[in-house]
């Protein structure tokens, strides 16, 4: 695998570290927030149903719920504290897992070029353990349970989760177009 494999791979796991449910946690004017950028990866990948790259509503609609789904464990249509922090540490883990096998392969590349005779370069993100690319955003729990949950009886409904997941929706379709494109990215 060449050095632009590799910085393609870590760029591209790096833009699917996200969960969904620290999106909807991110706050408009403090604490941690998902760019849209890297949410807009996410969704493209995974709710980018047709592969057109744009999405839409019906598709946003059914990737919050196949996601609500991973997260409800006990299947009774509400999200606990501990059914988030469950699935937010399985996130972690397999974000980890994706990182050591990337790691992993960066210095297979590595060792190859150095047999090639190539001077070994410093590759983006070399560093142990998960680092500043590994996203630890901190108390997201806490931010998604005050945002969506609107009865405050410490569970998010179905419904209250998916009236959080139409809201990100609406603001991420900046231009109001009806789909959520590259359009609506901002310009960085």
């Amino acid at each position: 695998m060449n050095g632009k494999k590799i910085m393609l791979t870590g760029l591209s796991a790096a833009l699917v570290l996200g969960v969904a449910a620290e999106a909807f946690a991110a706050p408009r004017h403090h604490g941690p927030r998902m760019a849209p950028e890297v949410l807009f990866v996410r969704m493209l990948k995974q709710d980018d149903a047709n592969k057109d790259g744009r999405i839409t509503p019906e598709e946003a609609k059914a990737g919050a719920e196949k996601l609500f789904a991973a997260i409800d464990t006990n299947n009774d249509g509400n999200i606990t504290p501990g059914e988030m922090r469950a699935y937010r540490k399985a996130k972690r883990e397999e974000r980890k897992a994706e990182w050591e096998k990337m790691k992993a392969e960066r210095e297979t590349a590595q060792n190859d070029d150095d047999k090639d005779g190539k001077k070994p370069g410093r590759h983006h993100g070399d560093r142990d353990g998960m680092g500043r690319h590994g996203m630890k955003w901190g108390s997201g729990e806490g931010m998604i349970f005050r945002i969506a949950d609107k009865d405050e009886n410490g569970q998010i409904s179905k419904d209250e989760y998916m009236a959080a997941a139409d809201k990100l929706f609406k603001r991420m379709d900046r231009n109001k177009d009806g789909v959520i494109s590259i359009d609506d990215m901002p310009n960085r």
